[in-house]
């Protein structure tokens, strides 16, 4: 028994593989994790609940440590009455593992001197909640901040800026057809950290406690609350079918068993779906390889192979697809080679993962809006920021009320959605370009707490144009699946299905014309093509597009025997779409207005409808005849008549 201030405990040999701060039937087990230089220089620092007054003060003794890992068993004190620290050399620490913090609160009010750690038992009740498990291929991402997302005076939410307003918003996602939300880092960041005297880190790439949920994120600012809060939004989302994903970023220096360990207490303790997390290489290797998240869709910048994962689980995310469909999609020379590529792009063992907007660039809108970036509010000069955004304004620098530009903005923000949902690959929205959600230009509003960064709602209506071809696109997509395979195209008829799986057009039918000043394409893809995947036979898809700044011509194949070319959508007007439908072989075009992309679906032609219909109206006549006879033979009365007229003609004889 030991005696320190009147505080009465007694020491056991701890469990080194029990990291953080755990209640065993022993006692509680304390283990610490440390860069190793600090050996026999660290002690457990226990304070009296709620304060930063210490109660006691217990060092880690040399037969306590295993490798860089010391630890201890306490018993005989209650986890009720005490909160707790680490000294590490001459510095106090919060444990890294600690899954309850004290002293942050109201976003950018936290006071790190006033920070402790707790023992957290898990008492949440899950009730038989059940992960989605939708496939990668299947998804539709959509990433936001939790603060920003709802923090807007006109988000309609009540419990404004927190995860609690992520729920209130389910309805919102189902009607847009969202499958999965990430999360921008919505762990225990420091808001205050590298940023000048007020400002925010807003969007939370700095250090942070990472095994619990942000405090500032939940209704009542309380750790406890906190917790409960964000496991409530992943068991709401989860019951309406959509999955969660967790950003997280990590300073230099930190290991990657600290990293795994992250990533695996998320997954089992919160149950959420998905991990985004720019990894280097031998870590990427190693996520992809643990069996905790075999099934837990992990997005980098990209992976090389995978030699474990049994299902696809891994997700390519980097701006490579984003810069090359902004440059196609304002007319740059010398792009459509790239951007025909990307289209099809896919890989065996990872899903490309396609943005064209995020939190580091202009937004969708400010994208056809404006040709320079506009960071002044942060004060820097307006030097922070990417400088290459492969924007074009349409005409007008910035917000106009000018009708003329206006209507081309929106035509290219419907050839932007166009581009980014019919491409192979999993779409993922940065939230608020669905309604033309703008930063005024500002391409890095990392320190913006305000409405610079706020989703203003009151767009939805403004731009209810852009809003619901956003809605019709992605009904599309989940319609089609020939737009969204789990593997990547051969470019061949290798299966004998007629034509190629996936096949290039532009002036001329089944050759593609990468000129540099070329600026349009086609693709067509075999709906047949889908029974490789165990999925029904689908129409041919055949997409047009068209960046050029006047008309163009398409060769298009024919659609095939009994069927014929519909337009089934377009973004300029469907009237202008000129499709030839002449019935001589190769000679079969689509001519496409300035700036524009068309969607034709294969379907039986009206002569064969017509037939078909005849035939089927023939059979249900005949069907019906056959069972007037039945009934009437079936009839009570049928022999009575029978006998009637056998009796008149006895009468006659």
């Amino acid at each position: 028994m030991t005696n320190s201030k009147e505080l009465k405990y007694r020491i056991k040999p701890g469990n080194p593989m029990q990291l953080g701060a755990v209640k065993t039937n022993d006692g509680i087990n304390f283990t610490l994790m440390t860069g190793g230089k600090e050996r026999g220089q660290c002690s457990l620092i226990l304070y009296e609940k709620g304060t930063v007054k210490v109660a006691a003060e217990i060092a880690f003794s040399q037969e306590m440590w295993y490798g860089n890992i010391c630890t201890m068993c306490l018993q005989g004190i209650s986890l009720n009455n005490f909160d707790y620290n680490y000294r590490v050399g001459n510095r106090v620490i919060t444990d890294p593992y600690a899954t309850i913090i004290n002293g942050a609160g109201v976003f950018g009010e936290n006071d790190v001197k006033k920070k402790t750690s707790s023992v957290y038992v898990d008492r949440f009740n899950w009730k038989d909640d059940r992960k989605p498990m939708t496939d990668f291929a299947d998804s539709i991402i959509y990433r936001l901040h939790v603060r920003g997302f709802t923090m807007h005076k006109y988000s309609k939410v009540r419990k404004k800026g927190t995860f609690a307003g992520i729920v209130e918003k389910l309805d919102y996602f189902k009607e847009l057809g969202i499958t999965m939300i990430e999360l921008m880092p919505a762990y225990e960041f420091n808001e205050n950290a590298g940023v000048r005297k007020g400002k925010v880190n807003y969007w939370g790439y700095t250090s942070a406690d990472y095994f619990m949920p942000k405090v500032a994120y939940s209704y009542k600012k309380d750790a406890v609350s906190a917790i409960n809060e964000f496991k409530t939004m992943v068991r709401e989302l989860h019951r309406n079918n959509i999955e969660v994903c967790m950003e997280f970023y990590f300073e230099k220096g930190v290991s990657p068993a600290y990293m795994i360990d992250c990533f695996r207490y998320w997954v089992i303790s919160y149950h959420i779906d998905g991990i985004h997390c720019n990894m280097s290489p031998d870590i990427r290797g190693a996520v992809s390889a643990d069996p905790y998240l075999s099934n837990t869709k992990i997005i980098s910048y990209g992976f090389d192979s995978d030699e474990y994962s049994v299902n696809k689980h891994l997700g390519e995310a980097n701006d490579v697809f984003m810069n090359i469909a902004r440059k196609f999609l304002k007319g740059d020379e010398g792009t459509v080679r790239d951007m025909s590529f990307r289209v099809g792009y896919n890989k065996a063992f990872a899903t490309p993962v396609n943005y064209i907007a995020n939190h580091d660039t202009l937004t969708m809108m400010d994208m056809v809006s404006f040709s320079a970036k506009h960071n002044e509010e942060n004060g820097e000069d307006n030097k922070d920021g990417r400088e290459d955004n492969y924007s074009w304004n349409c005409g007008f620098e910035g917000h106009t009320k000018k009708k003329k530009t206006l209507e081309f903005r929106l035509k290219q923000l419907k050839n932007a959605w166009c581009l980014l949902m019919l491409c192979q690959g999993t779409p993922m929205i940065y939230a608020g370009d669905e309604f033309g959600n703008s930063c005024d230009g500002n391409n890095n509003p990392y320190c913006q707490d305000n409405n610079i960064s706020y989703l203003d709602w009151r767009l939805v209506k403004k731009n209810s144009e852009l809003f619901e071809f956003v809605k019709f696109i992605i009904r599309f997509r989940k319609e089609y699946n020939i737009l969204h395979l789990e593997a990547p195209f051969q470019n061949s008829d290798y299966r004998s299905l007629g034509m190629p799986d996936m096949s290039y057009h532009s002036d001329r039918t089944w050759a593609l014309n990468t000129d540099v000043f070329s600026r349009h394409f086609a693709v067509l893809l075999n709906g047949r093509y889908c029974s490789v995947f165990k999925k029904a036979e689908e129409e041919n898809v055949y997409i047009a597009f068209n960046m050029y700044w006047e008309n163009r011509k398409f060769g298009i194949p024919g659609a095939g025997k009994g069927k014929e070319w519909k337009v089934a959508f377009a973004t300029d007007a469907v009237d202008k779409i000129e499709l030839d439908d002449r019935k001589v072989k190769f000679s079969r075009s689509v001519m496409l207005p300035p700036r524009s992309v068309a969607v034709l679906i294969s379907e039986k032609s009206d002569e064969v409808a017509a037939e078909e219909r005849a035939e089927i109206e023939a059979a249900k006549k005949l069907e019906m005849e056959k069972l007037k006879r039945i009934e009437s033979l079936n009839s009570p009365f049928a022999g009575q008549a029978d006998n009637s007229m056998d009796k008149a003609d006895t009468m006659e004889e």
